[in-house]
């Protein structure tokens, strides 16, 4: 999974809507850096939120209303959209993410005016081919297309502050798991399990 383009809304310190271009960085090398709360592990957590519907760490997971931004008024709604893509070459696809988290709405009409409500999140998955494909799968589909469990992903691709030495303090056989999805060597594996049925 490579990140092409990300924006956020409303998300986090995020109030105004940020965009993100990782095509300009050509070498696939960069750094974020900046002031404490500047938002870096947003940036983070937005691609996390992205792809598997909650932000941030194993160890402090955030969600639904903890994500919308508390710069802005509850009438614009919160949301992340990440542009991706799987595969190099000529089997490289590009999909397109959009998730809504759980968020606070003001109440415009009715006895219950001027107050808030919870809304409900939403998610929309963009294929190669530009049709939506169906929101219940969605969740599903996004995990078969990147091949990785969030845990899993949060480990190799995206390792939160201070959490690098659970990787490497992971069990043998997790850390298996994690490499053989991350270098497709499943098929080895196979192999290895097939000769030991034929002995």
């Amino acid at each position: 999974m490579r990140p092409q383009k990300l924006i956020l809304s409303a998300f986090g310190p995020f109030a105004e809507e940020t965009v993100i271009d990782f095509t300009r960085f050509k070498d696939g090398i960069f750094l974020i850096s900046g002031e404490t709360g500047a938002g870096k592990t947003t940036i983070f957590d937005a691609i996390v939120f992205a792809l598997y519907g909650e932000a941030s760490s194993s160890t402090n997971k955030k969600d639904g209303v903890v994500l919308q931004s508390q710069y802005v008024d509850f009438a614009q709604e919160p949301f992340v959209e990440l542009v991706f893509a799987e595969g190099q070459g000529e089997t490289r696809e590009v999909y397109t993410v959009r998730r809504v988290p759980r968020h606070l709405k003001m109440i415009t009409r009715g006895a219950a005016k001027g107050k808030q409500r919870e809304v409900t999140g939403s998610v929309s998955l963009i294929m190669p081919d530009g049709t939506e494909y169906p929101p219940k799968e969605t969740d599903r589909k996004l995990q078969e297309i990147t091949g990785l469990t969030k845990g899993q992903f949060m480990q190799v691709a995206m390792i939160a502050q201070g959490e690098f030495v659970e990787l490497l303090r992971a069990r043998s056989d997790d850390k298996k798991v994690i490499f053989r999805k991350l270098f497709n060597t499943e098929m080895y594996q196979e192999i290895v399990a097939e000769l030991g049925n034929r002995k």
